[in-house]
């Protein structure tokens, strides 16, 4: 298949190429298109090392491409490239963060599964696989800190940029059945609680924060979990299991759950 990048200025773009293109993890399926409407010089970088073809318009790709990456760094920019895509019947990768409104995840998620449900995204910390193990081992009354990076004044949709990592992690291991969220912010910094019915989750993000840290404490036992070596290469892992089986490899209520969280942290916050 014929993979189009949507965006060129992320980062991940160069570890979608690196993967598919230079390290061949889906033997036929490489990435051969971008549209770089937030950066041409990213997107001629792109073209350079990686020998893709530069395209005009979202539409020009959409026609040349069998599979879609959309990478924008902004949120909000998501939401019309992901229809668009699920219409004309492409794979879709969404990135984080898969959207800014609840709205707007749920009309994307509903979409895809009524019409097409190729779709996936969202966090690639959501799939560590370390956090099974922390999942397994957690016990009524337990609290969960994580602690991460996260810039409320972040030029790409403030705290939905890298927020969402934390909110994506604290729903792989708890669900998205919380019960209350509360959350401040003082000189950058972002504190959440989400309550569910037995346990609670803490979200403590700051921008000068580096390394993802999780915290276990609980009756009688705790646990502290450095992550220096978060792998990048896990998006395109889970997207090219999907091209090769058509199924998406997280059910879609994590991403609509994700989106609605960080929002309520965000109105809580007062960010």
């Amino acid at each position: 298949m014929q993979i189009g990048l949507i965006g060129a200025e992320n980062s991940h773009t160069l570890q979608f190429c690196n993967s598919f293109n230079r390290d061949n993890i889906s033997p036929g399926n490489r990435i051969t298109h971008v549209f770089g409407d937030d950066s041409a010089e990213a997107a001629a970088n792109l073209a350079a090392t990686y020998g893709l073809t530069i395209c005009d318009t979202e539409s020009s790709l959409l026609a040349a491409c069998d599979a879609v990456i959309i990478t924008y760094r902004c949120g909000h920019l998501h939401h019309a490239p992901a229809m668009r895509a699920l219409a004309a019947g492409k794979f879709v990768f969404n990135d984080k963060p898969f959207a800014v409104t609840p709205a707007e995840a749920e009309e994307i998620t509903a979409y895809a599964a009524a019409h097409n449900p190729r779709l996936t995204g969202g966090s690639i910390l959501k799939s560590m696989p370390e956090l099974a193990a922390v999942k397994a081992n957690l016990h009524a009354g337990d609290t969960v800190v994580i602690s991460y990076g996260a810039d409320p004044a972040s030029p790409y949709d403030g705290f939905w940029f890298y927020g969402i990592h934390s909110v994506e992690i604290c729903l792989t291991l708890f669900g998205a059945d919380y019960k209350s969220v509360s959350a401040m912010h003082d000189q950058g910094a972002v504190i959440a609680t989400v309550a569910y019915a037995d346990r609670q989750c803490v979200i403590v993000t700051r921008p000068d924060i580096y390394d993802l840290r999780i915290a276990v404490t609980g009756r009688g036992h705790s646990e502290f979990l450095d992550f220096p070596n978060i792998r990048p290469e896990t998006s395109a892992a889970e997207f090219a299991r999907m091209l090769e089986t058509g199924t998406p490899p997280h059910d879609f209520t994590h991403l609509t759950a994700a989106t609605r969280l960080t929002g309520e942290i965000i109105a809580q916050a007062g960010l």
